[in-house]
C-alpha cells in the first residue's frame, strides 16, 4: 500500500532542483525501501544543461503606497521558482508581466519552473492567487524581493535490483515539482513501493529507479554512468500522475515498435479496455527525451493519468490521489515485470495433430456447440477459439506474451495452459533471457 501520509508530508518540503528539501525527502523516502544517493555539485555543466545552485528566499513583498498586498513566504509555490533579486518601484503593467497564477483555481498558487532549466536568465516573479491579485488596480508597486544562489548539490537516488542478466528495465518519476502529488511524487512513491516488493525476489532481469530532478536530474545522472553501466539499460517506463481518479493515457517510446510499447499497452489495457494512446512526446514531456537522446537512444514510454484540472497548480495535493488508484498503478509496474519475468518460448516436441481431447493429455478446450449446452467460462471462449492454431506457434519463434498479444487473451491464463503442454512432455518452455530477443 503507498503511504499518502508519508507522501502528504513531503508536500510541505521546498522542492526544486538543489534544494534542502530535496535531499530532506530523499531521508524521508529511505523508511520505505533503502536506496543509494548520487551527489553532483550544484554550478557544473554538461551539454548546455547547468545545475542551479540552491536558491534561497529571504524576503518576498509586494507593496502598495506602503501597504503589504503580498507576502511570498506564505507558501514554498508563492515565489517564482529561481528568481532572481528585485527591489524597485513597477508600474501595474510592469508588475503583471511578472505575476502568475490560474483562473481555474483561484485560491491556489500556479507552478512557474522554466527558471530551473535556465539559471543563467536573470527574471523574478510571484505566483499570486488569482482572488488576490485581481483586485489590484493600476499605480505603482514597490517590489521587495531578496534571493540568494549558494553553492551546494543536486541529489539524485538510485534504486537497484540485481537479476540473472544484466540487462535492466528501468523506471523514472522526478522530485521537483514543489508541493506537488500527482504531478511527480506519487510515481516516486510507486517505484519505491514496486522495489520494496522486488527485495529478496530472485528475477531473471535487473531493475533500476531513477527519482531526482525533471530533465537536469536524468541528464546528470546518465552522463556519470559508465559505458558499461549505461549500456545495461535496454528500456524504461516514466512514472507520473497516477494517483488521481483521471483515465489513463499511455504514450509511446520514439520509435513505438519496442517490446516496452507493447507490454505497457497489453497491461493498460487489462485495467483500461478503452485506453488513449498517443505517440512520442505527443501527450506529456518529461525525462524520455533524456533516455532517448541520441547516443543514449533506451526506449521509453510514459504512463500517466493525464490529463488532470489540477495540473501545475496548488490544488495538486493529497485530497485528490485516489488510494484504489494509485495501488492500481504499482500493480500495473508489477504485471509488467511479471510478463518479463515469466515469458517463454515454445518449441514443440512432436509431429502432426493432437488429439488435445484424449485423457491422455486432456488439454482440450471445450467450444460452444448450437445442440450441446457446455458450461463454458467466459475466460476460456478466447482460448478455445484459438487452439487449432496455436499449435503452430510452438516453432521457438514467437513468446508465450507475443501470442497472448496476437490472440487478445490474457498473458497468465495462456501460460498456465501451456505449462500443461509442458508437463505432458509435448513441448519445451524457455525463459526469455534478453530484451533483444523481442525484435
Amino acid at each position: 500500500m503507498i503511504d499518502l501520509n508519508l507522501l502528504d508530508d513531503i508536500l510541505k518540503l521546498n522542492l526544486g532542483v538543489s534544494q534542502e528539501g530535496n535531499k530532506t525527502t530523499l531521508d524521508m523516502l529511505q523508511s520505505v525501501v533503502p536506496f543509494e544517493i548520487k551527489r553532483f555539485p550544484t554550478g557544473i555543466e554538461h551539454n548546455g544543461w547547468i545545475i542551479p545552485h540552491k536558491w534561497v528566499v529571504k524576503k518576498a513583498v509586494i507593496r502598495k503606497n506602503g501597504k503589504v498586498l503580498f507576502d511570498g513566504m506564505v507558501h514554498p509555490m508563492a515565489v517564482a521558482g529561481y528568481s532572481s533579486p528585485f527591489n524597485g518601484t513597477v508600474s501595474k503593467k510592469v508588475l503583471d508581466q511578472h505575476l502568475f497564477f490560474t483562473k481555474k483555481f483561484p485560491k491556489a498558487y500556479a507552478y512557474h519552473c522554466m527558471n530551473n532549466y535556465r539559471p543563467w536568465a536573470k527574471h523574478w516573479g510571484f505566483c499570486v492567487p488569482y482572488d488576490i491579485c485581481r483586485k489590484w488596480t493600476s499605480g505603482n508597486y514597490q517590489i521587495d524581493l531578496d534571493t540568494d544562489f549558494i553553492k551546494d548539490e543536486m541529489v539524485v537516488g538510485e534504486l537497484h535490483h540485481e537479476g540473472a542478466s544484466p540487462e535492466t528495465l528501468v523506471f523514472n518519476a522526478h522530485t521537483c515539482h514543489t508541493c506537488q502529488a500527482n504531478d511527480g511524487l506519487a510515481g516516486v512513491m510507486v517505484i519505491l513501493e514496486l522495489f520494496k516488493w522486488l527485495k529478496g525476489r530472485k528475477t531473471n532481469f535487473s531493475y533500476r529507479g531513477v527519482i531526482g530532478p525533471e530533465h537536469i536530474g536524468t541528464v546528470f545522472y546518465i552522463n556519470s554512468l559508465s559505458p558499461e553501466d549505461l549500456a545495461r539499460l535496454k528500456l524504461g517506463v516514466f512514472v507520473e500522475m497516477i494517483g488521481s481518479k483521471t483515465p489513463w493515457v499511455l504514450q509511446k517510446s520514439f520509435t513505438g515498435q519496442s517490446i516496452i510499447d507493447k507490454v505497457s499497452e497489453y497491461v493498460l489495457r487489462k485495467y483500461q479496455s478503452k485506453l488513449k494512446v498517443g505517440d512520442f512526446r505527443t501527450v506529456v514531456g518529461n525525462d524520455e527525451t533524456v533516455w532517448e537522446a541520441p547516443g543514449v537512444e533506451m526506449p521509453m514510454v510514459s504512463i500517466s493519468r493525464w490529463p488532470y484540472k489540477e495540473y501545475h497548480t496548488s490544488e495538486d495535493n493529497v485530497k485528490i490521489m485516489s488510494p484504489d488508484k494509485i495501488n492500481e498503478s504499482l500493480e500495473v509496474l508489477k504485471d509488467m515485470v511479471m510478463i518479463f519475468e515469466q515469458d517463454r518460448t515454445i518449441q514443440r516436441k512432436f509431429k502432426g495433430l493432437i488429439a488435445l481431447s484424449n485423457p491422455k493429455y486432456n488439454l482440450y478446450i471445450e467450444r460452444p456447440d448450437p445442440v450441446v449446452k457446455k458450461k463454458i467460462k467466459l475466460e476460456d471462449l478466447r482460448l478455445g477459439q484459438l487452439q487449432d492454431g496455436l499449435l503452430r506457434y510452438f516453432d521457438g519463434k514467437r513468446t508465450i506474451f507475443e501470442i497472448a498479444q496476437i490472440f487478445n487473451v490474457p498473458f497468465n491464463q495462456l501460460l498456465d495452459h501451456l505449462k500443461k503442454f509442458e508437463e505432458k512432455d509435448l513441448v519445451d518452455l524457455a525463459p526469455v533471457s534478453s530484451f533483444e530477443r523481442y525484435r
